[in-house]
């Protein structure tokens, strides 16, 4: 091939990024280029050039292992410690009720299931969680969720804070820190799938019997009524036995009771020890540095401008962006624009590295429109109630507003500074 210019640079292009031929992988854009042409060192700038393509970026599926570690949560020391909570959503409505509020002990497993309505407020929620919960079991240390609007909202969030709680909200799209309840969100399905009627309208009355407690846990070795409870409930086959509990005292009761506390909590690292082992197989370790530019995975369903067309051609990744800084061990802050109204912070397997051209920074910048994002973050302003000057030592004073949001109820309104309204 005659040195002439960019022409390796130009060939590489019209093999690997037109129509005709579509974005290929290595193997196919070199077979394609040795076809007719070869020049000194055509492997290595066949994969630098491919390495940088955007395009291939953001809309390829890494065939690899997922990014990051498994970084297990504390080990619970006592029942009703550390809870976390999730809501099934999208059930047929059932004595006026249409969700399920789940709330799970770390420590011990036990499930409680409460009914609510499909438009539950963060306010009601509140009041369900102090009736079905604290009455029983007291106010825990700490809360773990997803990023519901429900446990997101600021009713709920100060409730907590005067009360000395601290709530934990799972990282941006990555269930799998809130993974307890979800999977006993898939036990419960599965119950309610075996014995709900036809019509599906009677799962509300199944919730009264639902004895998913009674299975030993392989993390503690204990049932999950055992360990708070002390002792298995009677149940009609234990019932009709005379069953009678094994401690003859409250002393040796007491004694009892803490010891299987302590075991379950060396049972409990245990099982975390073990399952970071098997799980970190199948993972690969990946750490950035503040500065570094990534792109990040977003769900199809939280794109607001691609709502009518096929999820399958929605773009896999957007960016790049900047790494801000580390948030826990496997988490990342990244700097998003103000168009991507969602939380900055990422998981890192919903993260991977972006390789730039160098010699030609924009190329494969993509002419579409870009991306927008809806979550349950999106606000939009209904009417400002009231409004207070602000006034510090040291600093101007600010006008801020009290503003009652569209859709949550009046008890979420909130002060927000005159210079931030725009976002909403």
């Amino acid at each position: 091939m005659p040195k002439w210019g960019n022409i390796s640079h130009n060939l590489i292009k019209e093999c690997h990024d037109t129509k005709w031929i579509g974005h290929p992988g290595q193997r196919r854009t070199r077979a394609l280029l040795k076809s007719a042409y070869t020049w000194p060192l055509i492997w290595d700038e066949v994969e630098a050039y491919m390495r940088t393509c955007l395009v291939c970026q953001r809309d390829k599926v890494e065939q690899q292992q997922p990014r990051g570690l498994l970084e297990p949560l504390p080990i619970a020391e006592c029942p009703w410690e550390s809870i976390t909570m999730d809501f099934i959503i999208g059930l047929p409505k059932s004595e006026g009720y249409g969700s399920i509020i789940v709330v799970v002990d770390r420590f011990s497993k036990y499930a409680t299931f409460i009914t609510a309505a499909t438009d539950c407020t963060t306010e009601e929620t509140a009041r369900l969680f102090l009736k079905n919960v604290v009455k029983y079991w007291g106010l825990p240390k700490y809360i773990i969720s997803d990023r519901d609007p429900c446990f997101t909202g600021k009713f709920w969030t100060e409730l907590l804070k005067l009360m000395g709680s601290e709530l934990h909200f799972s990282t941006s799209f990555h269930p799998q820190t809130d993974g307890q309840t979800e999977r006993v969100n898939v036990l419960l399905e599965s119950y309610l799938r075996h014995f709900v009627s036809v019509n599906q309208k009677d799962w509300a009355k199944l919730l009264d019997v639902v004895l998913i407690q009674l299975a030993k846990s392989e993390a503690t070795n204990k049932s999950s009524f055992e360990l708070p409870m002390g002792q298995q409930p009677l149940t009609p086959h234990t019932l009709v036995m005379g069953y009678k509990g094994r401690s003859p005292t409250a002393f040796k009761f007491a004694k009892g009771w803490h010891k299987q506390a302590d075991i379950a909590c060396s049972y409990l690292d245990k099982a975390a020890r073990k399952m970071k082992k098997w799980a970190d197989k199948k993972r690969r370790h990946t750490e950035y540095k503040v500065g570094d530019m990534v792109l990040v995975k977003l769900l199809p369903q939280q794109f607001k401008s691609l709502r009518l067309v096929h999820k399958g051609l929605v773009r896999r990744y957007e960016g790049p962006f900047t790494i801000l800084g580390k948030v826990g061990k496997v988490s990342y802050r990244v700097e998003l624009p103000s168009r991507l109204k969602i939380h900055l912070v990422f998981h890192i397997s919903y993260l991977k590295p972006y390789h730039g051209d160098k010699d030609n920074p924009t190329r494969g910048m993509s002419k579409r429109a870009p991306t927008t994002v809806v979550t349950s973050y999106d606000k939009e302003v209904k009417h400002i109630i009231a409004d207070q000057v602000v006034r510090r030592q040291g600093v101007p004073p600010a006008t801020e507003y009290l503003v009652k949001w569209k859709g949550p109820p009046k008890s979420e309104a909130s002060w927000e500074p005159a210079n931030a309204l725009w976002v909403f």
